[in-house]
Parts: structure tokens; sequence; C-alpha cells
């Protein structure tokens, strides 16, 4: 029967394409990071201010017995977009590996059956380094734009600025190609720690979390309402889901990713096709992320979900067919890969959840649905047997996968993903995971939570007392090099730089193949002066890591100080292959043809850099300097007026703005810019005396009463 009413359907679609409708279903994917399902309006949470996803949950199909693959973002998406195992597509954590080309991504099958495909993310952790892009025309995954990240911190986009940019893509395909559908993934980051939703959300919400629970769910309207509005939302199959939950404390762990516990892999997953799919049902049955795709295709009439380790959920979603009994597994590697734990496996079945650990637990979730009492060390006969008839499955399981492994490349860590993701605890160096070799992350959980207490210390700037849990961390293990690099920038930012590289330097010594700290060294070695030094550090960085963008910046800035331009023209565009959008080797790169002379390149370098970071002063006063020497003036003057307005209390921009009224014939001007320019800070002598800009006004007196008065100054500056 569903099959004859899928096929009416379609012949229901077919008749609608003569309206510019598209001619087959589209896609909207909106994948909401650390989103407990639990904490979503529609699960049952009454505090919860979620009326977008509470809405769809209304018009479609909400599954209440969804859980993720991974509590940790790239391998659970991963499964989501392949419907595979993370031990069959091979991305087992953050950072450190990438999805490879054998995979085959939901993306590649639509598009080749011709879907116009986007993606929109909002956190580094999904860039295109990591190859989630096969198959997207678009990856839209430049943060450059965004805010600078807070310190150990990961570079993100609010969600209301992701929903803006897949609302403008959804425009833009409407106008240019109505009856071609579409598939748009949409990615939000926003309940993820650090928790820093707008004031007026957190006034609002019962905890910080759920303020940025709240602010996803309105960019989840935003897009939603649109295609409402735009009647495409019933051509649209909907489907919400998270790549995670969040602890929020249970079991010890502040946020997630270590443990697999039903906190951190439970996931609210809501389905809306009117064309297909009821309004109002709650699905009770086991759903897998791995049965994404299978169902999806189904849904969209396109072959492949046979292939996946998934299964087609489609038909017991709609009510045509029970549901069927499906084992649904977790695992966290990053307690190995990142720390040296052991790892965790998890499956549920039955109404039971089994981890290997090392201490192996199980628990009945039906009784015990928080996880609080482990039956297996007291279990005997019937708890026994289904321990071990679960523990089969899982070898099961994982010998399957294995048998469909995919290559799953390692991925080169750049400036976005080293020690950033080490510090949000997705990744620690070797020797952090020799400290902690094959403990299990029950036992193991205490020092990281005090190593994540001594990062939050360093975020507020209380560096004495994040030096104390650090030396607490190391006491009981020394070869903790993630404390240890924390514990090196908490002496340097308390003025110790040589405490700070003799932290460095052990830490190297029990994990050399760090690049970020022969970066830091770098920069140790050349606050001193000594620039052969910190090339060597710089060198040996890009050994390491030969995509590490920021060690190839500094081998160009060292270049150049060396005046070898031709060098650090080539250093800077071996830079921007690695990372076409980074900012600051734009500006570098547009200082180099800003000394030679080409004023119109020079420019355009300042614009690439400011389009990224509007706020860069230095940029902003060069690119008024640029246009000016091209001779857009009408262009510098904004530029230079920009650059007093970010910072008004600067010498600078009055002194180039006075350059340009002094090169325009309004000599006045330019005296009342020089004295503004003097009344702020300007020590230079020498400009005013050799500046050939200010060649016009040199024979005026006004003009020489202000040189004495500005040499004066910079001969006592202990009066002012």
């Amino acid at each position: 029967m569903f099959r004859a009413t899928f096929a009416v359907l379609a012949a229901v679609g077919a008749a609608l394409a003569g309206c510019g409708r598209p001619t087959r279903p589209n896609l909207l994917l909106v994948t909401v990071d650390t989103l407990r399902a639990d904490r979503v309006g529609a699960y049952g949470y009454a505090a919860a201010r979620t009326p977008a996803m509470d809405r769809l949950a209304r018009e479609g199909v909400r599954c209440a017995d969804a859980v993720a693959a991974a509590p940790i973002t790239l391998p659970s998406h991963s499964t989501l977009l392949t419907g595979l195992w993370p031990p069959a597509h091979g991305v087992r954590d953050n950072g450190a590996y990438a999805l490879g080309e054998e995979a085959v991504t939901l993306a590649e099958r639509l598009h080749g059956a011709g879907w116009r495909t986007q993606a929109v993310v909002s956190a580094v952790v999904l860039g295109r380094r990591y190859n989630l892009d096969q198959g997207f025309e678009g990856y839209d995954d430049d943060l450059w734009a965004e805010d600078e990240p807070k310190l150990f911190m990961i570079r993100d986009r609010p969600g209301p600025r992701t929903a803006e940019r897949a609302v403008a893509w959804l425009g833009k395909g409407r106008a240019a190609a109505p009856r071609r559908p579409f598939f748009l993934w949409v990615h939000l980051f926003d309940p993820h720690q650090p928790y820093a939703a707008p004031m007026a959300e957190r006034l609002r919400s019962p905890s910080p979390y759920d303020a940025e629970v709240a602010v996803a769910d309105r960019a989840v309207g935003r897009i939603v309402e649109t295609l409402r509005g735009w009647e495409l939302l019933d051509d649209t199959l909907v489907v919400l889901t998270a790549d995670h939950g969040e602890s929020l404390g249970e079991h010890g762990e502040k946020t997630h990713a270590v443990f697999v516990y039903d906190a951190t892999v439970r996931v609210p997953l809501l389905l809306r096709w009117p064309r297909g799919l009821p309004a109002g049902r709650v699905y009770a049955g086991p759903v897998r992320g791995v049965d994404l795709v299978p169902t999806v295709l189904a849904a969209l009439g396109v072959a492949g979900g046979d292939s996946t380790q998934g299964r087609d959920l489609l038909p017991a979603l709609a009510g045509a067919a029970p549901p069927p009994d499906l084992p649904q597994y977790s695992e966290s590697l990053l307690s190995e890969v990142g720390f040296g734990m052991a790892p965790l496996f998890a499956v549920r079945a039955g109404g039971f959840k089994w981890i290997r650990a090392p201490r192996p637990e199980l628990y009945d979730l039906g009784r015990d649905p928080r996880e609080l009492r482990n039956l297996f060390p007291s279990a005997g006969g019937d708890l026994r047997r289904r321990a071990r008839g679960l523990d089969r499955t899982l070898s099961a399981l994982l010998a399957e996968s294995a048998r469909r492994g995919v290559a799953a490349p390692r991925s080169p860590l750049d400036r976005e993903t080293l020690e950033n993701l080490r510090a949000l605890g997705y990744l620690a160096p070797a020797g952090a995971r020799r400290g902690l070799a094959g403990m299990d992350p029950k036992d193991g959980m205490a020092l990281y939570a005090k190593l994540e207490e001594a990062r939050h210390l360093a975020q507020r700037d209380h560096w004495a007392e994040a030096e104390a849990r650090l030396r607490e961390v190391l006491a009981a293990t020394p070869a903790n090099v993630a404390a240890r690099n924390v514990l090196a920038l908490a002496r340097l930012r308390q003025g110790d730089a040589a405490g700070a590289r003799a932290e460095y330097l052990r830490s190297l010594a029990d994990d050399p193949g760090q690049a970020r700290v022969h970066v830091l060294l770098g920069a140790l070695a050349l606050a001193e002066g000594d620039l052969d030094a910190a090339e060597r550090q710089w060198r040996r960085a890009l050994q390491i890591a030969p995509g590490f963008v920021e060690a190839m910046a500094h081998l160009g800035m060292a270049a150049a100080l060396r005046g070898d331009e031709p060098a650090a023209e080539r250093w800077y565009r071996r830079a921007l292959a690695a990372d076409p959008a980074a900012p600051q080797v734009h500006r570098r790169l547009a200082d180099l043809r800003y000394e030679r002379g080409e004023w119109a390149p020079a420019l355009a370098g300042y614009e690439r850099t400011l389009a990224a970071q509007p706020d860069d002063f230095a940029a902003t006063v060069q690119a008024g300097n640029s246009a000016r020497r091209a001779g857009d003036r009408a262009g510098a003057r904004r530029y230079l007026l920009r650059a007093r307005r970010l910072r008004p209390d600067s010498w600078i921009p009055a002194y180039n703005l006075a350059c340009l009224a002094a090169t325009g014939g309004e000599s006045e001007r330019a005296l009342e810019l020089l004295a503004e320019s003097a009344r702020k800070g300007l020590r230079r002598p020498d400009l005013l005396a050799e500046d050939g800009d200010l060649a016009a006004l040199r024979p005026l007196p006004a003009f020489r009463r202000l040189q004495d008065r500005v040499a004066a100054r910079a001969a006592a500056p202990e009066l002012q």
C-alpha cells in the first residue's frame, strides 16, 4: 500500500512541475551541534524555547529513540552523510582525520541524480579540509569574518548568520532554477560550549545551554518559515537532527566527547514531509545515524541506500510497516586517540545498553534511563547472558564495518585545528596519551576535568590559579603535554618568557611532533631579536605539518625582514594555496606589494583582509593609503575615517588624513589634522621633516611651530 501511495505522490509531483515547482522533492537537512533530545519542547522539556522544532514535530514525525554514532562532531556527521558507521568510514575523531574519497556521500548521490547541492557549516571542525564537501556544488565554510575566538576556542558562526546565508542561497536558486530540486545541509553550532547567547536570551532561559538552544531554534525557524512563505515547504523533505548531545555534568563530564551515555548520544530526529509522512506521529522504534541516508534516498526516489549500513525506515516512519528491531551503536575513540585512555564502544538493544570498557557497563534503560546503576559487576544468570549477547552483537557490527572499511586519510593540522582543538577537549598530543595509557575513561575523567578547569581559569586571565591546577595535573601525569603547553602560556602571560620556553622545550621532549609548539618557540625567539632561531623553529613546524598556514606566513615574514621579497611572496602564495581566505596572509602580501609601489594590487589585498576582518586597523589604514596612491581619493578618505572610528585614540589615522589633505591642496585642513595627530601622540619629528606628502606645508609658519612642539614632546615624553 505504501509503495502505491508513493507512486501516486510522485505523479502529483510531476503534475505540479508546470507550476514552477521542483519536479522532485527538495531536501533540507539541519544538524544542530550538541543538542540533547531532552532539551527540546517536543521531547517533553516544558522550559524549552524551541517553537520552530516543536512545530516541525507537530507537522511531521518525531523519532523518540534516535542515537548518534559518536559524541563528537566530525565522526557523527560523517555517518549522517554516508550511512556508514565510524569503523567503516574511518573518521574516528575531530581534526585528525578526513573522509576518504572512496566514501560516497548523500550529496554525491543527489548531485548525480540532478539535485542542486549546498552546505552551510558553522564551525571549523566541519571545514572542507575534512572532505565532507564531496558532492556539494557549494560548501560555505568561510568563517574568517566571524569574531576572533576566545582563548582555546575555535572560530564559529552564530546560527542566525548561518541561517541568513542559507536563505540567500535558497533565494538565488529559486530565481535561477525553480524547477530543479535542491539539497541544502545547514549546520548550526550554537548549543556548543562556550555558551555565549545574547543576554536577552539568557535572561529568558533556565540555563546558558538552553539559551543557546533557543538561538539555534530561531535559525531553524528562519529557514523553514522562508520556505513556507515561498510555498516550497510542502515540496521539501525537512530533516532535523543533532550530531550528539551534551553531558551538562552528568557522570562527571561537563560537555561531551569522552563518554557514550545517553546524555551525549541520544539526539532529536524530526522529519517533515506531508507528501509521504503523517503529521504528529511519534515513532518509538530505534533509529541510528546510519539510517538517515537510505531513508532519505528512498523518499526522494534515488538509488544507493542498499549500499549503506543503515535501513530504509520510510515505511515504518509512515506507519505502513512495523518498526524494525535495530541495534544502536555508539563509540568514542577520543578517549584513546585524544588522551590515551581506553576507547569506549556501546550498543543499545532490547532496552539495555552495553558499554565495552576496561570496567564493562550494563544498563537497563527502562528502569534506569540516566544510566546511574551499572548492573554488570553483580550480574548473574539472565543479565550475564544478556551482556554476552550484546557484546557479540557489538563484535559482529565491528567486524562487518571492518569488511566495508574506507581508508580515511590523516588530516594535516593547520592553525585552526591544532592547539584550539586540543583545548576544546578533542585532541591531545602523544605525550599526554602515553601518560594515561589504557586508563578507563571513568578513572581519567577527574584529570581531564581539572585540565578543563585550568583552561577556563586562563580564559578569565586567572593565570596563577590556572598554573596551580596545571601543576596538579602534571604531578599525576608528568608526560601530559596538553597541560604542559597551557602551563607554558601561563608562565608567558605572567611575564616569564624564559619559564615559558623551558616548559615548551619539556613538552617537545615528551612529544617532538608538535608543530604548534615550534611556532610558539619561534615567536619567542623573534621577540628576543633572534631571527635565525625563529626561522629554524618555523621550518621545523612545517616539516611536521606541511599544511600549517601559520608557519608558512611566519616564514614569509622572515624573508621580508631579510629583504628577500621574492622568497616572501613565494611563502605567502604557498600559504594562500593552503587556505585561500587567510586574512593575515592577504595582509602581509599586500604589505609587500605596497612596499613595491604596486598600489592597486596592494589595495585588493587589503580589501580581501577587511572582507574577513573588518576591524583590522592596520589593514584599514593601509587600504586608505593604497587607495590614495592609486588615485582614489574618495576611497582613501572613507578608509581613513573608518580607521579613525576603529581607533579614535590613535594618531595614525589623523596623520594619514593630513597627508591626503596636503596632497589635495587643502593646507589649512591638513594643519588641523596634524594638530589632532600631535594631540593623540604623534612623536615623530622625522616624519614631519621628511614625508614628501607634506612638502607643500613646510614653508608655512604654522607647520614649523607644529614641528617644534612635536620635537619638544618627543624629547621630553615624561611631560605628557
